[in-house]
């Protein structure tokens, strides 16, 4: 899978359409299972930190995780998006909010993982006219937690 990602869509975009398409074409390319797909979505200098709280540090360690655990523990495992919030946040600077489901999985320890609802935070920014990830982070969305959100339960108005 080729990834074309970072191209701005018109002078003085403000990077909402970039991210919503880098969230479809980051999904396209974890579902290929193909890291370097996924890894072309992020900046140099960029870091990620994933669902168990690893943090990688520049698309090089990006790269090398995700083409170990797509190739072995997540290599059947799909996303689904679910949807995607997404806003700049300063000139250059745009921020998503992405709900998906992952399927189930095994990890390397031999705990079967059930299917869940992830929740991911990413920030783009814009270097040179092109749109690309600078940071990610990945965590599982606890059902029964979610049910106590206080925000839930805040005054409308």
């Amino acid at each position: 899978m080729t990834a074309t990602v970072g191209a701005a869509e018109a002078a003085g975009s403000d990077g909402v359409a970039e991210i919503e398409a880098m969230v479809k074409s980051l999904l396209a390319a974890w579902n290929a299972t193909d890291a370097d797909a996924y890894a072309a979505h992020f900046w140099p200098d960029a870091s990620w930190v994933n669902v168990v709280g690893m943090h990688w540090r520049g698309r090089d360690q990006v790269a090398f995780a995700h083409r170990l655990f797509l190739s072995t523990i997540f290599r059947d495992c799909k996303q689904t998006l679910v949807s995607t919030e997404a806003r700049a946040i300063a000139p250059g600077v745009a921020l998503a909010v992405v709900t998906m489901i992952q399927d189930a999985y095994t990890t390397p320890d031999g705990n079967s993982m059930p299917q869940a609802h992830d929740r991911l935070t990413l920030t783009a920014v814009q270097r040179d006219g092109r749109w690309l990830l600078i940071h990610g982070h990945n965590t599982i969305i606890n059902p029964q937690a979610a049910n106590n959100d206080p925000v839930l339960r805040m005054p409308k108005g």
